[in-house]
């Protein structure tokens, strides 16, 4: 009977290329549980973000009549663009469960998603499926993950997960598709823009050409047919991200939780001086590494592709005004792809959640245990130690000048 069990156990099966043991498939079911019981602990957690904003948004989308039709109402005041409009829309007139819980499903959902991304990222690293379904578990469990649907209801995980899907078509080879998703990214939210950096770098190494990039234009227009439909101007829909861009709503701090420069220099005093030059410091930086990055000529390794993604979104958070504490997810995601390529690294993912994490902290529990800017020197050193690497691979990697 034992050896039964044990021979059941170890059992391999094969799905096309991929091959896997029952232990592997309960350890698959067992992380997906756990997943899903700590969301359904939080399952009642109300934020602020959903009183002010998306329970009256979705009051007015249900107003309107809901579904496409809701698309049409008018708004004093609306940051999303038409994919999560018509979702929250949608919801509006879902006839079971409530606003709030759909909301988090949606966004639970999604990070279902970008757990199989992650799947996929390590699995093509390391061709090991225990290794792949740790990365699916990894993401998971990851803290910012958890409290940005979970408890939150936020939505940042729907962006993340195309642009993780993106990131690893890439690491196949496959710009194109790479594109398609990242322009679909670039659909629901503006943070999107924070890793554009890495793509021009590989744009300039000959790994995307400027045609896949029309795909990030298309993917908005396509995106924004339902209220099209409903009836909204093109400019009207264009204009959004412009909007979110001038910053109206975010001017009265430098940085809304966030541990970035603005907690070491003060984020409620020369508001609108350190904003404007904040915004020029982060275009000099992401300037220099793009010339740094593109005069040498070297392999871009998925590992350095991952480092220089991190790099270059830490930097736009770090440096540009007005961030959240929910802007650094990509961040954290990448550390944990990057794990799996660098173990010994394990302090990078650890040390960067645990920065992302102090701001979740300080909005959702009202709970500061140590200063932020303690925690904006560690963000800082990891940036640092991410250049200083980033310049030794590409040495390492170098064929001339």
């Amino acid at each position: 009977m034992d050896d039964k069990i044990r021979s059941l156990l170890t059992r391999h099966f094969k799905v096309r290329k991929i091959e896997f043991t029952t232990l592997d498939v309960l350890l698959f079911l067992a992380l997906s549980g756990l997943a899903l019981m700590m969301r359904y602990a939080l399952r009642n957690v109300v934020a602020g973000d959903y009183k002010m904003f998306f329970e009256p948004w979705v009051a007015i989308l249900r107003e309107a009549g809901g579904g496409i039709k809701g698309l049409a109402a008018e708004f004093e005041y609306v940051d999303y663009t038409t994919p999560y409009l018509t979702i929250l829309s949608f919801i509006s007139i879902c006839p079971f469960l409530n606003t709030l819980l759909l909301m988090k499903l949606v966004s639970i959902f999604f990070d279902f998603v970008a757990a199989f991304a992650m799947m996929a990222i390590v699995h093509d690293r390391t061709k090991n499926t225990t290794y792949a379904i740790l990365g699916y578990g990894a993401l998971l469990l990851a803290p910012t993950v958890v409290a940005n649907g979970a408890m939150w209801a936020q939505c940042d995980i729907i962006f993340s997960s195309f642009v993780l899907w993106s990131v690893y078509f890439m690491l196949k080879d496959r710009p194109n598709i790479s594109m398609i998703f990242y322009g679909i990214a670039f659909a629901f939210k503006l943070q999107t823009f924070f890793i554009l950096p890495l793509f021009v770098i590989l744009w300039m190494k000959g790994k995307v050409k400027l045609k896949h990039f029309l795909w990030v234009p298309a993917m908005y227009v396509v995106g924004m047919i339902p209220s099209l439909i409903a009836g909204k101007s093109f400019w009207e829909l264009i204009s959004v991200y412009f909007f979110q861009a001038n910053g109206a709503m975010d001017i009265y701090a430098l940085s809304h939780k966030f541990p970035n420069i603005y907690q070491l220099i003060g984020t409620d005093t020369f508001l609108f001086e350190y904003a404007d030059a904040g915004i020029w410091v982060t275009l000099g930086a992401l300037m220099i590494f793009l010339y740094v990055f593109a005069r040498k000529d070297y392999e871009m390794t998925g590992e350095l592709m991952l480092r220089m993604g991190m790099l270059l979104t830490m930097t736009v958070v770090f440096f540009l005004p007005h961030m959240h504490e929910r802007y650094a997810i990509l961040v954290d995601l990448l550390a944990i792809a990057y794990f799996f390529y660098r173990p010994e690294k394990f302090y990078i993912p650890l040390l960067t959640i645990l920065c992302s994490f102090a701001g979740y902290t300080v909005y959702l529990a009202q709970n500061q245990i140590l200063p932020m800017y303690l925690y904006a020197i560690v963000f800082m050193l990891l940036l640092f130690d991410h250049a200083v690497s980033c310049l030794k691979m590409i040495r390492r990697g170098a064929v001339n000048g």
